[in-house]
């Protein structure tokens, strides 16, 4: 079945032509987990094969080999899959490559005019960057949905990065609103694991030290009896710290009568894609997981994630989260069990988030998660209200005496700082979402502000797409490469969009 490609996926396919139109060389492109940036990348590359172009497709995991082998096939586009123990010879204009196998063949290969990098966040590893180097003048295109590194820091040129450019898609927000991705609904139980003074090492906290206070009978019991009160038989993944932790949650799972099984990278291939494809046909319920399945899977039935992993870093938590977020029929929502208060540190699935080629800047950590309320009877998080949203439990009113008294100004403290960005970014969703000169004009109304403040939106979002400025006026471009008339104005110019990469 050929794919259809949405509506923003066209949209972004053109900005991207026309970046490397203009001259860029890296081009990083961000939008969420289950957003369909498989999709996207294919279409580029089969018109990139189509005019001969030869193409690496470079992934690091046997799951996104097959997963983009599918995605090409589906396109009717020729290809070779370099693996190990999977060489497959095609016209060799496309190749499908692990990167752990490309890296020991470079010798062997071609030459390439597009480099498209899946889940570039690592693209700054060692690997990544012999391979990348070894075809300085080929065109890179990275994907991900968190484009920086684990740590935070950033993947642009003058950050030790690869990438000039970096296109954003569309939020998670905008996407589950259109149906896209799947509602999530956060649970955050009391903790039973202590994770005080967790020892952190190269960003995040030490996977041995975790594993000491996650891997415990009590922790594994309380996980599975709140999977069994709120979503018993849901097809779910775990997140486990290391790779005997994922086994002995698998085990206490079965030993309570659910099908259950664990994976990660020792497991042979064959192993993996049949407990992969297990949990894809609910012959699984549940697939305990150290680190395989953070990346890149696409099980759409899987309705919950259970996190029994804590980490620091923002990018792990959203490519987590992000496996249960894709729509399946009969699915009405994602469940995210959260046993470590990721979300805490790192705000919902659905939250604003300003991504830059330069990463998220140190000691603002706290800034991306706005406030949280956990319901003490469900254990149900929301942003704050007087009500839960699921079970309807009313908070009760404390009723507090205001003496009106005279003083100074004083430094806000870390709640009413919270409280504050999270407003802002409230703000900010709202502005992103018009997509026209007449929404921002009810914006403009609805908040009082000035007439000139529509045109300064449209002007910064012109010069962020390198577009002309014309007398105030945000010229929107049809696919036919020409300026629309705008507010009754004559479109005055043909600007050119760029239909294939490269020549």
């Amino acid at each position: 079945m050929i794919p259809v490609l949405r509506d923003y996926q066209i949209e972004d396919i053109e900005e991207l032509r026309r970046r490397f139109r203009a001259g860029a060389h890296s081009v990083l492109y961000q939008a969420p987990t289950a957003s369909g940036k498989t999709v996207f990348f294919a279409e580029i590359v089969r018109s990139a094969e189509a005019k001969g172009n030869p193409v690496w497709v470079v992934v690091h995991r046997q799951e996104l080999v097959d997963q983009t082998s599918r995605a090409l096939t589906a396109l009717s586009v020729p290809h070779e899959i370099v693996a190990a123990g999977r060489f497959h010879a095609g016209n060799g204009a496309v190749s499908v490559c692990s990167v752990q196998t490309l890296v020991r063949r470079l010798d062997k290969m071609g030459d390439v005019k597009l480099m498209v990098l899946d889940e570039a966040h690592h693209s700054v590893a060692g690997t990544w960057d012999k391979v990348i180097s070894s075809r300085p003048d080929a065109l890179l295109l990275g994907v991900t949905a968190t484009p920086e590194r684990l740590d935070g820091r950033g993947l642009g040129r003058e950050y030790g990065g690869h990438f000039d450019v970096l296109i954003e898609g569309p939020t998670v927000e905008a996407l589950t609103a259109q149906g896209y991705l799947a509602p999530a609904r956060v649970y955050i139980p009391p903790q039973v694991a202590d994770l005080a003074g967790l020892k952190t090492r190269a960003g995040d906290y030490a996977a041995g030290d975790a594993a000491l206070r996650m891997d415990r009978p009590t922790v594994t019991g309380d996980a599975i009896e709140h999977y069994e009160r709120i979503c018993p038989g849901a097809s779910a993944i775990v997140f486990c710290t290391r790779i005997q932790h994922a086994e002995n949650v698998a085990a206490a799972f079965r030993k309570k009568g659910w099908r259950a099984e664990s994976i990660d990278g020792t497991l042979p291939d064959a192993a993996r894609r049949h407990r992969i494809r297990a949990l894809g046909t609910g012959h699984l319920q549940i697939l305990t997981s150290c680190e395989i399945v953070s990346e890149g899977t696409d099980i759409p039935i899987v309705a919950a994630a259970i996190l029994l992993r804590p980490t620091q870093s923002l990018g792990m938590h959203l490519q987590q989260i992000g496996r249960v977020l894709r729509p399946a029929p009969d699915k009405t929502h994602a469940t995210i069990l959260d046993h470590v208060g990721n979300s805490v540190r790192h705000g919902f699935p659905d939250d604003p988030r300003d991504w830059s080629l330069g990463g998220r800047p140190k000691g603002r950590a706290d800034d991306r998660a706005p406030p949280i309320r956990v319901c003490p009877q469900c254990f149900a998080a929301f942003r704050p209200a007087p009500v839960c949203l699921y079970c309807g439990f009313e908070y009760p009113i404390q009723e507090r005496e205001v003496d009106q008294v005279q003083g100074d100004l004083v430094e806000a403290g870390d709640q009413e700082r919270n409280f504050i960005r999270y407003q802002r970014n409230q703000t900010r969703s709202q502005v992103g979402r018009a997509i026209d000169r007449e929404a921002l004009e009810r914006i403009a109304e609805e908040r009082g502000y000035k007439t000139g403040w529509v045109d300064y939106v449209l002007n910064a979002r012109a010069k962020k797409k390198g577009l002309p400025l014309r007398q105030g006026i945000y010229p929107a471009i049809d696919p036919s490469g020409t300026i629309k008339e705008i507010k009754g104005e004559p479109a005055d110019a043909p600007v050119s969009v760029y239909a294939g990469i490269p020549e």
